[in-house]
């Protein structure tokens, strides 16, 4: 079926798909993506704060792993279970925008981006592996080996938190053309590389 359908409308039918299954959810992904775009100048302070104050709140418990990820996982699923029954006695469908549709139907857009992002990047390693093999092992060795360097001088639970913020700032920076800017000054340097 996908061999008759051009790319566009595969990504419109996996978008109508991510809408549905995430339809008792649409008005918290409105607000989470209001939030991780900066819509308003003081969300990127809301976005470092909450943050910071889950990963003090671990820091403070002291979890074990097992117990973190066990605790973690019956949280998703309990509001797995709880926010699509609740989300319609909070808010009533009459409350629903055409506002609140686009930004919804926008952030629904991003994740099916970012999952055909992730796709063809980890496509790109395998075909960089079979292609240039050579390639490939110094590329996951320095950066398997600077990872493993930089996890041995800092606190497991400290690199996690810069992790997290970097990921949950990235649609900002996106957003503003922050992140536009970098990649196209890093590519200018890499092309001069390559030219000399």
């Amino acid at each position: 079926m996908e061999d008759s359908l051009g790319a566009g409308d595969i990504a419109a039918s996996k978008n109508g798909s991510l809408k549905s299954s995430l339809r008792g959810w649409r008005e918290i992904i409105v607000v989470c993506s209001k939030l991780l775009k900066w819509k308003k100048p003081f969300y990127p302070a809301i976005v470092v704060g909450l943050v910071t104050l889950k990963f003090l709140m671990i820091y403070w418990l002291d979890p074990s792993v097992l117990t973190a990820l066990s605790m973690s996982v019956m949280v998703i699923c309990i509001l797995d279970y709880v926010v699509p029954l609740a989300m319609p006695m909070v808010y009533p469908e009459t409350n629903w925008s055409d506002e609140k549709e686009k930004v919804y139907v926008e952030a629904c857009n991003d994740i099916v981006d970012a999952k055909a992002f992730l796709s063809t990047s980890l496509s790109t390693v395998v075909g960089l592996k079979e292609k240039n093999p050579w390639l490939y092992m110094a590329a996951i060795t320095v950066c398997f080996s600077t990872l493993a360097w930089l996890g041995n001088q800092m606190h497991n639970l400290l690199l996690t938190y810069f992790i997290c913020l970097i990921v949950l700032t990235l649609p900002g920076l996106k957003e503003y053309g922050v992140l536009d800017t970098v990649i196209s000054k890093v590519n200018k340097i890499i092309k001069k590389e390559k030219e000399q």
